[in-house]
C-alpha cells in the first residue's frame, strides 16, 4: 500500500508541475486560451499530493 501512495505522490507532483510550467509558458507566449486549461491542472496535482501524503502517515508513514 505504501508503494501506491509513493507512486501517487510522484504523479501528484509531476502533474502540478506540469501544468505550472506549461501554464506559465503559454501564458507569457500569449496564448492564454491554452494557459487556462494548463493551470487549471494544477489543483489536480495538489489533491493527488494531498491524498497520497494523508494516505501514507495514516498507513504508517514508512
Amino acid at each position: 500500500m505504501n508503494r501506491m501512495f509513493k507512486w501517487t505522490l510522484v504523479v501528484g507532483i509531476v502533474v502540478t508541475l506540469f501544468g505550472v510550467i506549461a501554464g506559465f509558458t503559454t501564458m507569457f507566449m500569449g496564448m492564454d486560451n491554452f494557459a487556462m486549461y494548463f493551470i487549471s491542472v494544477v489543483p489536480i496535482g495538489f489533491l493527488f499530493v494531498f491524498a497520497a501524503l494523508t494516505g501514507w502517515i495514516m498507513a504508517g508513514g514508512k
